[in-house]
């Protein structure tokens, strides 16, 4: 089960685009279009967990570890949204992606993970996906790659992957996965406050349309990515289920062409084609190891 919930996670972070967007595209900041996404993802799953009897009491230096978490995966989103001005959305998330490299140096280099034929080929194979799939950028006739989008888009990459191995390190006894959301997106929504009011910069949404995106923005890619993410990670650690995160840019470029109108061009193919063996690689070999 580790394997599926670590593709649905990252297919459900591919949407960020589909849902988001629309939000961009009408004015609404960066700053706003997260403080409705953590906000709503915290309001939604409070009633479940009060009624599930979940346990919240947490210990001082758990809620700092979860505070650190938050503040990771916050960052990681708002550089994602940010490069959305200066980058289209399909190549956002495929530069994006090179998470999975930066995910299993910082493993490699610091908590003396192995390496494995196995993994290092799914992510070349994923790399050269994502590489095909930048190439093909241009062809779509979106906006052009600047420098500033590639660096957003990769301080978005490292920032996801410290979340990610801090969700394997963090180690928060007996916090159920739910529960853990939960915190993240609270935390996630203080923090994101906090950015909006530093900047002037949060706004009401009061449109039927644009209050739609925002909710389907929090419930699909906040609270269900979250919540299969750690479910992945705790079942098949940080290194396989960022590998696994190749979904994401195949979602994205998806939501490109049957959405947005991007054609589907061969570099396109390709890409998928790539990834998608990436995918199959990392699902077929045997399971050498267990999560910390």
């Amino acid at each position: 089960m580790g394997f599926l919930y670590g593709l649905l996670s990252s297919a459900a972070f591919g949407l960020i685009p589909l849902f988001s967007l629309p939000l961009l595209r009408a004015g609404v900041s960066v700053q706003t279009a997260l403080v409705y996404r953590f906000s709503i993802a915290a309001l939604v799953l409070w009633p479940i967990l009060r009624l599930k009897g979940e346990r919240f009491a947490l210990r001082g230096i758990d809620l700092c570890k979860l505070g650190a978490l938050s503040l990771s995966y916050m960052v990681a989103v708002l550089f994602f949204f940010e490069s959305f001005y200066h980058l289209p959305s399909g190549i956002a998330a495929t530069i994006q992606f090179l998470y999975p490299v930066m995910v299993m140096l910082i493993m490699i280099a610091f908590f003396h993970e192995r390496f494995y034929w196995n993994v290092g080929l799914a992510v070349a194979l994923a790399l050269g996906g994502v590489a095909l799939l930048s190439v093909a950028g241009p062809q779509t006739g979106a906006a052009s790659v600047s420098f500033w989008g590639v660096c957003l888009g990769l301080l978005s990459g490292l920032a996801n992957g410290l979340y990610m191995i801090g969700l394997q390190v963090a180690r928060v006894p007996n916090l159920s996965g739910l529960v853990m959301t939960f915190y993240i997106m609270a935390f996630g929504a203080v923090i994101a406050v906090a950015d909006g009011l530093l900047r002037g910069s949060l706004q009401w949404i009061d449109t039927g349309p644009e209050l739609v995106s925002a909710v389907l923005l929090a419930l699909v890619t906040a609270v269900f990515s979250n919540l299969t993410l750690i479910l992945a990670i705790r079942r098949i650690g940080s290194t396989l289920t960022s590998v696994l995160g190749v979904m994401e840019p195949l979602t994205a470029v998806a939501v490109g062409i049957f959405v947005f109108g991007e054609p589907f061009t061969l570099p396109l193919a390709g890409g998928v084609a790539l990834i998608t063996g990436a995918v199959l690689l990392v699902m077929l070999a045997p399971r050498r190891r267990q999560a910390a």
